[in-house]
């Protein structure tokens, strides 16, 4: 359940709806995650904080179907991993590979195949925050508020922005140079040094992904 919690939010976070935003700085971080599937092998790492404590995540891609991901709870705890090729999937958390039910499977490579193979079919946008300085190089800086989800009760349906609820900042950081996604940093509008989502981006040019060994029971 937790490794399944982690992928969903990684996904969704990779993908997330920004509002109040700019159609030109739109495209512009549509290009770039563009072109970062282009790539085919990259990596996601990713430091997920809340109030049950800190998760460490790392996701391989290797499109159009494969992943391989670790996730560590605190700074003690036992890697969970997971391996989907198409529509299989395999975990392990700690007692050896076992194939997961063909059920979990297909969620999984369907959220893979709609957030990371493809682009999102939502309509991501952002501002244009222009050249920023971040951790010792400068970076296209691109924003936008997340919008933040619906009740499951509520008589409206789309994404909105609640009067009652803190919305989160999302950040990107695409490289002036190469024109890739560096970074994707999420924080919360009323405490932006608190980061509550910091993934980080990097191109794997020989990445392989196989099936696992299964352990015998």
């Amino acid at each position: 359940a937790i490794v399944m919690r982690a992928v969903v939010v990684g996904l969704f976070l990779l993908a997330s709806t920004p509002v109040l935003a700019e159609p030109d700085c739109k495209k512009d971080v549509d290009a770039a995650f563009a072109k970062l599937r282009q790539e085919k092998s990259f990596r996601l790492d990713t430091t997920i904080t809340n109030a049950e404590g800190t998760l460490k995540m790392r996701a391989d891609y290797v499109l159009p179907d494969r992943m391989h991901q670790t996730v560590k709870l605190g700074g003690d705890g036992l890697p969970m991993e997971m391996i989907v090729i198409g529509n299989k999937a395999w975990s392990n958390q700690g007692g050896g590979w076992a194939e997961l039910p063909q059920q979990f499977a297909d969620t999984v490579a369907k959220q893979i195949k709609e957030t990371v193979a493809q682009a999102p079919k939502v309509a991501t946008d952002y501002k244009c925050v222009g050249d920023k300085e971040f951790e010792g190089k400068t970076y296209a800086l691109y924003q936008g508020v997340l919008a933040m989800p619906l009740p499951t009760d509520a008589k409206e349906k789309g994404p909105r922005l609640s009067a009652v609820s803190v919305p989160n900042q999302q950040s990107v950081y695409i490289d002036k140079t190469t024109g890739l996604p560096v970074r994707n940093i999420v924080t919360s509008v009323t405490d932006p040094n608190k980061r509550l989502f910091d993934g980080t981006f990097a191109v794997m040019g020989e990445l392989k992904i196989d099936p696992p060994a299964v352990s015998a029971n």
